[in-house]
């Protein structure tokens, strides 16, 4: 299997990465770092990896990248993201331009030039690595409302885009991560990014019905 990650150079991103290879699929890294060591090192240890440069939050990137692509996809692991701690009534309309760039928009317009480029392989997936602060239905409070806002419009694209895939037998599903130990997540987070990676893979292989929400467990969540 051929798994395209966006994100890939850090945090889920390379846990992914990590765990794709260690199951013996091929990965396309792609990420705004292509010289970032981690990759690097990954490469250079005989694992089946491409490393390819791509800036989600730009649209010429995506063209660039969809167009030089030279593999099929089975898998695409939209997981690429931003987040900024901003609440109401200290909002900054930047964070939320930002934030709808990479978050929203990155995931589908990337995967539409896949599709027009004939890139995405018929019976493959899609996840958009989402969260459970993406959820109407659990809201309550957030840390970032710009983030929130952007995931709950990631969740929005799932369901649009698991009924335009039926047709080609593409299954179309949001993952929430879990508040992992990143960069992103902080120090405090309970899950470590590689229990957070392999649940996502097992996913990847497991779920057979489109435009749902899971948790990393497999815990189906409400939108």
């Amino acid at each position: 299997m051929t798994y395209l990650i966006t994100g890939a150079n850090r945090g889920i991103g390379l846990a992914l990465t990590k765990e794709a290879l260690k199951r013996g699929n091929k990965v396309i890294a792609a990420t705004r770092k292509p010289k970032e060591e981690n990759l690097i090192k990954l490469k250079n240890s005989g694992a089946d990896l491409v490393i390819m440069e791509l800036d989600v939050s730009d649209y010429d990137s995506i063209i660039r990248f969809s167009s030089e692509l030279k593999y099929d996809v089975d898998i695409l692991i939209n997981n690429a993201g931003v987040l900024y701690r901003d609440r109401f009534p200290e909002l900054v309309y930047e964070n939320f331009i930002s934030s709808f760039k990479v978050n929203t928009l990155g995931a589908l317009f990337l995967t539409q030039e896949l599709y027009k480029n004939k890139k995405l392989r018929q019976g493959g997936k899609i996840i958009n690595i989402d969260s459970i602060l993406g959820s109407i239905s659990n809201a309550s409070g957030t840390t970032s409302y710009s983030y929130s806002v952007s995931k709950a419009a990631l969740n929005m694209v799932t369901k649009l885009l698991s009924s335009f895939f039926l047709r080609e037998q593409i299954i179309v599903f949001s993952v929430h991560p879990g508040w992992v130990k990143t960069d992103m997540g902080g120090k405090e987070a309970p899950i470590e990014p590689e229990d957070s990676a392999k649940g996502i893979i097992d996913l990847s292989e497991k779920v057979s019905e489109t435009g749902k929400f899971y948790d990393f467990t497999g815990r189906e969540l409400e939108w």
